[in-house]
């Protein structure tokens, strides 16, 4: 009831500001979902349907309505989305990812917003990575000092929680009441960013933050006697970086990398460089997409805990005939699993992938697993952003040790194969 209450109230406040500033409110939709027949070789799955979507990377489906406002001078506004996805347990059926005002000063030089904070300005557009470093409930500062080069700074006293837990604000496990929300001066998070744009020749960007407690996730009863262990989401230091090629026509050419856990990196430290090429060839695309993984890892002793790097490629080419796409997808994926077979996620979009560390505490341990995967499909194109896409992922989970895949029949099985027949639906509006 209070979710049905809160979206008529949503429903009636657009409804009255439709009918005041029709000409300068804007709106724009986007509904995604899918069903899959799921089948695995292991002894221990059965056979199921599932709802998802691939182009949204979303159990269940991804509803979204965005919504803007900018005044006469187009000098100020503000921006807002309602959204339904994946997780109703995590906030009901409706969340709030973003909702803010911005204004623009000295012709444009100066940018500030204020509110609940979803700035993409310095998001990276590779492959794997596709994020930046954060926002959240704060202020941003952007400043564009001479044409092409975007330089920001912003603090954020709470941050929004991941896609899968449907983007929602998360106080100790429960939705916040913005007077508790005071952290310390040093706790709160904290975003430089900068990047270049010189047009038709290069992007060149990066953000960093600073560690910090706006994830607001207690972990541990006596924080006092055991200290903060820093696992909320995005409260660890982070450095995202990325380039774009921009000279050749035709071609995509993006290389992004993420240097997680600064703060402890020779014990903790993630690292992922992301790759994407792409070329045009008429109605011909061929691309692909790589990635990265490497960890740095040390036990309670300081020992070093070795993981092997993870390498995943991803060859792909798509043909149009008019309205109608085929594509082909190629992965492999070296010290990696697939979300079907692999770890049992069972998630099939076309990132479905996940790093496989295997802790080695001696040089002669070479346990690994790996994936090979083939996805057929094709995209029936309607309208600018409305299709139905229909494919099949076929995945060979493999590691080279006993038991790396092991069932009740079978405990040292060393593979598992899993398959997923997919409709997808996507509407934009």
């Amino acid at each position: 009831m209070k979710n049905k209450r809160i979206f008529g109230l949503v429903v009636l406040l657009l409804a009255v500001t439709v009918n005041m500033y029709t000409q300068d409110v804007k709106f724009s939709g986007y509904f995604n979902s899918g069903i899959g027949i799921v089948s695995s070789s292991s002894d221990d799955s059965d056979t199921v349907l599932k709802a998802f979507g691939v182009d949204s990377e979303q159990n269940g489906y991804r509803l979204r309505l965005t919504g803007s406002y900018t005044n006469e001078e187009e000098n100020a506004g503000i921006r807002f989305r309602l959204q339904s996805q994946s997780r109703l347990d995590q906030g009901g059926y409706f969340s709030l990812p973003f909702v803010y005002g911005w204004m623009k000063l000295f012709d444009d030089v100066v940018y500030l917003a204020s509110g609940l904070i979803d700035d993409t300005s310095w998001q990276t557009t590779d492959w794997y990575i596709i994020d930046d470093v954060g926002e959240g409930l704060g202020a941003l500062l952007k400043v564009t000092p001479i044409s092409g080069l975007d330089l920001g700074f912003g603090a954020y006293l709470i941050s929004q929680q991941s896609a899968a837990s449907n983007n929602i604000l998360n106080y100790n496990g429960f939705l916040p009441s913005y007077d508790a929300i005071t952290p310390k001066i040093e706790d709160a998070k904290y975003v430089f960013s900068a990047s270049y744009t010189m047009p038709d020749v290069f992007y060149l960007g990066a953000s960093f933050r600073l560690k910090n407690k706006a994830g607001w996730k207690d972990t541990r009863l006596d924080i006092e006697r055991y200290g903060y262990d820093y696992e909320g989401r995005q409260e660890s230091a982070q450095l995202i970086g990325e380039f774009r090629l921009l000279s050749v026509e035709n071609l995509t050419a993006v290389v992004a990398f993420s240097l997680d856990k600064l703060e402890e990196f020779d014990v903790e430290g993630n690292t992922i460089v992301s790759q994407t090429f792409a070329y045009e060839l008429n109605d011909l695309t061929i691309g692909l997409n790589a990635a990265e993984f490497f960890y740095n890892r040390k036990n309670i002793l300081g020992q070093t805990i070795a993981h092997a790097p993870s390498l995943v490629f991803n060859l792909w080419g798509s043909y149009t005939i008019n309205n109608i796409i085929p594509r082909l997808d190629l992965v492999y994926f070296l010290g990696g699993q697939s979300k079907v077979g692999g770890d049992e996620a069972l998630m099939w979009h076309r990132r479905g992938f996940v790093s496989s560390r295997i802790p080695k505490f001696n040089s002669s341990d070479n346990r690994n697993r790996s994936l090979f995967s083939v996805r057929p499909s094709v995209k029936f194109d309607l309208t600018g952003g409305t299709f139905i896409e229909i494919g099949n992922v076929f995945n060979y989970d493999f590691g080279n040790f006993d038991s790396a895949y092991g069932d009740s029949n079978d405990p040292n099985k060393r593979y598992v194969i899993s398959n997923v027949f997919y409709i997808d639906y996507t509407w934009s509006f």
